[in-house]
């Protein structure tokens, strides 16, 4: 008797998962909209985020510390890592407990318990900000002192040391900037900072964003899942369109009737480090520094061909359907609203 299949958003079947599905960092922006599909699905999804939720059957804990939680691997087929410190000013030890330390220790739990595969969400970072038009996932991953893509380097190279062994199956994706309903650095928090008419683009805006909508990732994560060539294997997971950032945030900015400003990248950093810095003294948190202008700033965008040949996946909802769910849903959550006062455009790295 063959085994049993599952639909994937894009269209088609896969393999039903042999066991439940543990994700960590459930109750995040990809986490939560990943588990809700899984079990729409009928698949069984065990959640572990630091904040336990109830209603959703989220397990407290921590991922630098899988040992209080690790009962819930058992019988598990995959694991979905999402958890990570995503953020322009955390330091670099506590981003690194995290996305490096917190990583090996829940992949050595999932190996212990007998998981048979561990999908890794990685982030298009790794390749660094400074990059040529549509590369592909065999590029070299680019540490540039940015702690966030540093730790995203560090962490993917650790979970791919795990690829040569049989013990488990390892997948790494790495997504590109997540937006859609929900998301807090790439819709939140702009359409704040535009409504107050306080944001700044760097490179006069010409920086690169390869988005992906939230519906799209989960499609890719779920074959990632399911697919049984993806064993080993990286893959880009992006809407397929590189848009630049005066692009972007220029639509957002057309829901509230503002635009950003585009400023000379060493001027935008300047600002963004004087502002940030004052907020930040007097317990205001923003991701405002110059890592957050240097990643608006980015250059070169990424092929998903292997994500497509391999994966079957197919990026369905555009920029203008996504974009225009995102004004419904912010309409509905009253950000396009009276202005107030805010600062810069400053979204968190990555996913």
């Amino acid at each position: 008797m063959s085994a049993p299949e599952v639909p994937v958003p894009g269209g088609g079947t896969a393999p039903h998962p042999a066991g439940p599905v543990l994700v960590t960092g459930a109750n995040g922006f990809i986490g939560r909209a990943l588990s809700a599909h899984l079990a729409g699905l009928g698949i069984e999804v065990r959640g572990v985020d630091l904040t336990g939720d109830r209603t959703t059957g989220v397990h407290p804990g921590s991922t630098t510390e899988p040992g209080p939680w690790a009962h819930l691997l058992d019988g598990v087929d995959t694991v979905v890592h999402t958890a990570a410190i995503v953020s322009n000013v955390v330091p670099l030890a506590r981003m690194r407990a995290v996305n490096v330390e917190g990583t090996g220790g829940v992949l050595a739990a999932a190996r212990s318990a007998g998981v048979r595969r561990f999908v890794h969400l990685s982030s298009i970072v790794v390749h660094g900000f400074d990059l040529p038009p549509w590369v592909d996932e065999s590029r070299p991953m680019r540490p540039n002192g940015d702690a966030y893509v540093d730790t995203k380097v560090a962490s993917e190279r650790l979970v791919l040391a795990t690829a040569v062994t049989e013990d488990i199956e390892v997948v790494v994706l790495r997504p590109g900037d997540v937006y859609g309903p929900g998301s807090r650095p790439w819709v939140v928090l702009p359409l704040t900072y535009l409504r107050a008419r306080q944001a700044v683009l760097p490179a006069g805006g010409r920086g690169i964003l390869s988005h992906v909508h939230i519906d799209n990732l989960v499609d890719g994560i779920t074959r990632a899942i399911t697919t049984p060539a993806a064993a080993g294997g990286v893959f880009h997971l992006t809407d397929g369109r590189a848009t630049s950032c005066a692009e972007y945030f220029g639509r957002l900015g057309a829901m509230v009737g503002t635009r950003p400003r585009h400023l000379p990248t060493p001027a935008a950093v300047g600002a963004a480090v004087l502002v940030g810095g004052v907020q930040r003294r007097f317990g205001r948190h923003n991701e405002l520094g110059a890592a957050s202008m240097r990643l608006l700033a980015r250059t070169g965008s990424y092929r998903i061909d292997r994500a497509r040949e391999v994966l079957g996946y197919e990026p369905r909802i555009d920029l203008d359907t996504g974009m225009a769910e995102v004004e419904r849903w912010a309409a509905t959550e009253g950000l396009l609203g009276p202005r107030r006062r805010a600062v810069a455009v400053s979204p968190a790295p990555g996913a």
